[in-house]
């Protein structure tokens, strides 16, 4: 961790050094961090740590443990799958939603991110900017649509999907199989086709949560 900056909140700068780190996996899951340890890191008093967990707790990253810290969340299969429904199920409002409606400008933002995607680094030295330019490309689609709060829930959904994303893309070949994935998806967009950019959206998702099987 890094000493924090003087005059930003101490609380939103222990929540995002703490965040980075479960997100990009340097803080596997069920790894316990004390309050003590991470402030004395930090080198800050204990409060904001404590409050920083307290946010974290909420959006289901960690678990607070009484008079030990915090331990980063277990995603086991049965939460894995919860996952891949609501994706499922608020992703597939959202592209029926825009399939409607969508610009030729929208069209090009999203060809844009797409071919950032595809110009990310291969191997794990690049996932964590591949993650992030996949989490841009679907929440962008969420935005376009209209569905702020959608948008939300869905950024939310992504910090746990974060977590276990590396998960997917060890698996064999799995980064190519998603641009072809996205590279559909924003085809049937383009095509103002709501029912394949459902179709193609609902096998993007199934694909990756089969990955994550194995």
């Amino acid at each position: 961790m890094n000493p924090v900056e003087r005059g930003v909140s101490l609380k939103q700068q222990a929540y995002k050094q703490i965040k980075s780190l479960l997100l990009s996996g340097k803080l596997p899951q069920g790894t316990v961090a004390s309050v003590p340890f991470v402030a004395k890191s930090l080198g800050i008093s204990r409060t904001p740590v404590r409050e920083a967990f307290l946010d974290l707790e909420k959006e289901g990253l960690i678990k607070i443990l009484p008079k030990k810290g915090a331990v980063t969340t277990l995603i086991s299969p049965e939460k894995k799958r919860e996952i891949f429904l609501i994706r499922d199920a608020l992703e597939g409002i959202v592209v029926t939603q825009l399939a409607g409606s969508i610009t030729d400008e929208q069209i090009a933002a999203l060809k844009s991110i797409f071919e950032a995607h595809k110009k990310t680094p291969r191997g794990e030295a690049g996932w964590d900017e591949f993650i992030r330019v996949d989490r841009e490309f679907h929440l962008t689609m969420a935005s376009f649509a209209g569905f702020d709060k959608i948008r939300e829930v869905l950024a939310n959904i992504r910090d746990l999907m974060e977590m276990i994303g590396r998960e997917a893309l060890s698996s064999h070949g799995r980064r190519e199989k998603i641009f072809k994935e996205h590279e559909g998806i924003v085809a049937a967009l383009e095509r103002k086709d709501k029912s394949a950019a459902r179709k193609a959206l609902r096998f993007h998702l199934a694909e990756t949560e089969r990955s994550l099987k194995g």
